[in-house]
């Protein structure tokens, strides 16, 4: 008996293409307008024209120009963990300073962009927040934050205002060592990314 593929599931996959075919255009169109002027600066009516793609359309996928902003930033994918030796023991790290790095190295044209911007507020506000969130849910799986108590909080905040805090020099002195670099400096400095040491 001949296996004919499920027309519903077909369905399914061609509009979910279409759907990551406009988020792509979409994105890309806001990436070359913020090369040109400030995100501020940057109208939904001006991306629509950019791209062709329809007023309708870009709400079905996005609230506003900032939902664009984090789906960005969703695009890179997330951290991925890794298992290291740190003072002996065998850790689960997440691997985010590499991951931040990493990706600004690749779109740094843009990055320079946005953060010599008078938007970079906002910008800068939508990353932290995307940090926090990946930092305290690897922090809570490795059973090193504590939700009751303030000292999980406190590590994660510490955590990723230290990696923003490096990230933003180097950005603002245009790259002056590469991504592997600073990924290596920042994660020996913090503990090979498991900061706090465990008692």
């Amino acid at each position: 008996m001949l296996d004919f593929p499920d027309l519903d599931e077909l369905a399914g996959n061609r509009h979910a293409l279409r759907s990551q075919r406009t988020r792509d255009l979409l994105l890309e169109g806001m990436y070359r307008l913020a090369l040109e002027k400030d995100f501020r600066e940057i109208t939904i009516q001006e991306l629509l024209d950019r791209t062709g793609v329809a007023r309708s359309t870009f709400y079905a996928h996005f609230r506003d120009k900032e939902d664009l902003l984090v789906a960005g930033y969703e695009k890179i994918g997330i951290p991925h963990t890794r298992v290291c030796e740190v003072s002996g023991d065998s850790r689960v790290v997440l691997d985010i300073s590499s991951w931040l790095f990493t990706a600004t190295e690749r779109h740094a044209e843009l990055t320079t962009s946005f953060f010599s911007s008078p938007s970079q507020g906002i910008i800068l506000a939508h990353l932290e927040n995307i940090l926090i969130i990946q930092v305290r849910e690897h922090y809570r799986k490795q059973g090193l934050y504590d939700s009751n108590g303030l000292h999980g909080e406190v590590a994660v905040r510490c955590f990723v205002g230290a990696l923003i805090g490096l990230w933003l020099w180097w950005v603002r002195h245009d790259y002056p060592s590469s991504a592997n670099e600073m990924t290596e400096a920042f994660d020996s400095l913090m503990n090979n990314g498991t900061w706090p040491a465990a008692d």
